[in-house]
């Protein structure tokens, strides 16, 4: 059962070896692989909380990323669960137009999944890390990032220990 919004500290600062969750439909992947021209939830908007979103690994289980609590209330047992660490963000990357954009976690809980969080893009540099969607370019490398660095949680993740194995 995922911790409510209550129950979670959305002040702690997420460490590097923290691990993110996030679920992937079947429609992501091609022949067992993420696919990043199919990675569709991976998308932003203008505001902070339509980018990408993650769970927390240091207020949930990788289970909690099907649960309908985390899902808006919407059967989700058929994806799968995938991880990466805080540390294995993407970025920066460029833009076209020669910007450069960096990725970040923030908490963002939701009343019965204190866990919610999102991968939030800036400009680098930006001292104040003030949010801003990221262009085309820097969306579709970023999806081809992520799926090569994402790992599923069933075929390398011990989940007694709660940690990745083979990294």
């Amino acid at each position: 059962m995922p911790l409510l919004e209550e129950e979670v500290d959305a002040t702690a600062a997420f460490l590097p070896e923290e691990l993110l969750y996030r679920r992937v439909s079947s429609s992501e992947l091609t022949e067992g692989e993420l696919d990043p021209s199919r990675l569709n939830s991976v998308s932003f908007s203008k505001d902070v909380e339509g980018a990408p979103s993650v769970l927390r690994g240091r207020f949930s289980t990788p289970s909690d990323a099907m649960h309908i609590d985390c899902c808006n209330g919407k059967d989700k047992s058929d994806c799968l669960v995938y991880y990466l660490a805080v540390a294995d963000i993407p970025g920066p990357l460029e833009s076209g137009d020669g910007k450069s954009f960096a990725f970040f976690p923030i908490q963002k809980p939701l009343a019965r999944c204190g866990a919610h969080s999102v991968l939030a893009s800036y400009y680098e540099g930006d001292p104040d890390r003030a949010y801003v969607s990221p262009s085309r370019k820097v969306r579709n490398n970023l999806r081809a990032r992520l799926a090569t660095t994402m790992l599923p949680i069933t075929q390398t993740f011990d989940l007694a220990t709660r940690k990745p194995i083979g990294r």
